[in-house]
């Protein structure tokens, strides 16, 4: 069976990561860079992760895991080494209706993190459903050849034009028509050569 995709808002929201090596500190950079407040709850963190304790940009608990940290938090990921430590986790997690990923253990997991492109606010998002981390990552990789930049820009560049677009057009079809004459126009073009006001100004003859 396999999973439901869903994008969460991340903003401002607790979220917890179990451990303090190198998958840790990938987990905690790519929470970050989606707005979550992170805390980390390890005895040990990698030069990187105390450089974001130090900086305030993260909290660090300095202790081996344990379950009072998980109170009011909205996801919990597990990254230690340790099985035993990381069915803990999970029972805590999911006892308290959190969810929770334990790293490469499909078992004890209630989501997985897809392999993604960002471009942006453009998420381009590959999942197997935990059958095979190595495809996503080879599809991640084609995705990351095949979408540069300039499709972040032009995700802006919409979200940008959406009030005009509504204001114009009462009718949802007609809205989705301008949409599509954006996409069809050079617009993208335009932006992948850095021309971005010629973009803006072509886009909006299309609306």
């Amino acid at each position: 069976m396999p999973y439901y995709p869903v994008n969460l808002d991340l903003r401002n929201r607790k979220c917890v990561v179990v451990g303090g090596g190198a998958v840790a500190e990938r987990k905690v950079q790519s929470l970050l860079g989606f707005g979550a407040a992170v805390l980390v709850v390890s005895p040990a963190l990698t030069p990187r992760l105390s450089e974001l304790a130090a900086a305030g940009r993260i909290d660090h608990i300095e202790a081996e895991y344990h379950a009072e940290p998980l109170d009011d938090t909205f996801l919990v990921i597990g990254a230690t080494d340790d099985r035993e430590t990381n069915k803990r986790i999970s029972l805590d997690a999911q006892g308290r209706g959190i969810l929770v990923n334990i790293v490469d253990d499909r078992e004890l997991s209630t989501f997985f993190v897809p392999a993604s492109v960002r471009r942006g606010d453009l998420v381009i998002s590959v999942s197997t459903s935990g059958n095979s981390p190595a495809m996503a990552r080879r599809l991640r990789e084609e995705l990351e050849s095949r979408y540069g930049p300039e499709y972040g820009q032009l995700a802006d560049l919409l979200g940008k034009l959406r009030d005009e677009v509504k204001a114009r057009y009462a009718d949802t079809a007609e809205r989705n028509r301008a949409f599509v004459r954006i996409l069809d126009s050079d617009a993208l073009r335009l932006l992948a050569e850095g021309k971005s006001d010629q973009a803006l100004e072509t886009a909006r003859k299309c609306i």
